[in-house]
């Protein structure tokens, strides 16, 4: 944007300043469209948040995720990598759809409750039935993992996450 504004400025003169006027329009929409993103990721986390109950780590301990050899995963590196997967899919809002389809998926039947997520997990851990639950979340330990360098992911086995992820979308793309 400060090369658009430096080309503003160039040509103020013989645009009579509209130039100017008309980077200040693109920079009004470009900052709206981001106070928009942030508002929409605000209102996915108010609705995901309250979900989770406080249990970010029993989730991420329940996605049965590969580790490295010789790691061990502590408490506190849980909590916070489950609110890294939570605050991915807030920021998805493809992937929260997806996520959630897996909650409706394990509810109790009669019950227009979805399932909480650590329930869902463990439910599809359980009966070897891996499902949107996990792929949402490998999705997202994979892209936090890739895009940051975060000390709580350090146990992680990316590349044994990944093959879990891809044969996970190719099971699920069957099922469908």
């Amino acid at each position: 944007m400060g090369i658009l504004f430096i080309v503003a400025l160039v040509l103020a003169w013989p645009t009579y300043g509209l130039s100017i006027i008309g980077w200040l329009v693109l920079m009004f929409f470009k900052s709206k469209n981001t106070a928009d993103k942030s508002a929409r990721r605000k209102e996915f986390v108010s609705v995901l948040e309250p979900m989770f109950h406080g249990r970010f780590a029993d989730f991420y301990k329940a996605l049965d995720v590969p580790l490295l050899d010789g790691f061990a995963l502590t408490e506190k590196d849980a909590h916070q990598c489950g609110r890294h997967v939570m605050n991915y899919l807030a920021q998805n809002p493809e992937e929260a759809a997806l996520f959630v389809r897996g909650l409706e998926k394990w509810r109790t039947k009669g019950t227009g409750i979805l399932s909480d997520p650590v329930t869902a997990a463990e439910t599809e851990k359980m009966y070897d039935a891996k499902g949107e639950i996990h792929l949402t979340a490998y999705r997202a330990i994979k892209a936090v993992m890739l895009n940051n360098s975060l000390k709580c992911f350090d146990a992680v086995n990316l590349a044994k996450l990944m093959e879990n992820e891809t044969l996970l979308t190719f099971q699920l793309a069957g099922r469908i």
